[in-house]
């Protein structure tokens, strides 16, 4: 119990470290803050069940959205810098025995396919998630082919989110 304490300590810790100057006065620029760097994050959730095709699907509650990337509205989230970002989407399968197949696409191009089948009375959870390097102003896109996805509002069990891990466009302050 004492270790799990001592580890979440840790972390939070070693992600707050900044490059110092060694002795011959070099510093290693890779990891050093930079004012150019975007933070990018956003959560949404579609808060009704679906049925057949939607795409892509519109999520309603955009509860995260730092660097407004992602658009509720269209369901598109559009990569503001070159970098690599990283995707989750879930959805609940409804309780009838129906294939669930659910895509997520960049560019209009299907990247990772997500399928569930419940029996009949049955439910069934699924998440699924995308890593990549995504250039500036590509889209990406979660659609469901086929099948019927089960969701309230206080439920959310549609969901799509992502993260920019690490921007690879220069920054003007390194020039890296």
């Amino acid at each position: 119990m004492k270790l799990k304490a001592a580890l979440v300590l840790i972390i939070p810790l070693m992600c707050q470290i900044t490059p110092i100057l060694s002795n011959d006065d070099e510093v290693d620029q890779s990891s050093a803050p930079c004012p150019g760097r975007k933070a990018v994050h956003f959560y949404a959730a579609h808060p009704s069940e679906i049925n057949g095709k939607w795409d892509p699907i519109r999520y309603t509650d955009v509860t995260l959205n730092v660097g407004f990337a992602f658009s509720g509205a269209s369901g598109i989230f559009t990569a503001p810098v070159h970098g690599i970002y990283q995707f989750f989407f879930s959805f609940q399968s409804t309780r009838s025995n129906v294939k669930n197949n659910w895509w997520l696409k960049v560019n209009d191009v299907s990247k990772v396919l997500c399928h569930s089948q419940a029996g009949q009375g049955d439910t069934v959870g699924s998440m699924c998630t995308y890593m990549a390097e995504l250039a500036q102003n590509d889209k990406v896109t979660v659609s469901q082919v086929n099948g019927q996805a089960w969701a309230t509002d206080a439920s959310r069990t549609i969901t799509f989110s992502g993260s920019l891990l690490l921007q690879k466009s220069n920054c003007p302050c390194t020039g890296i």
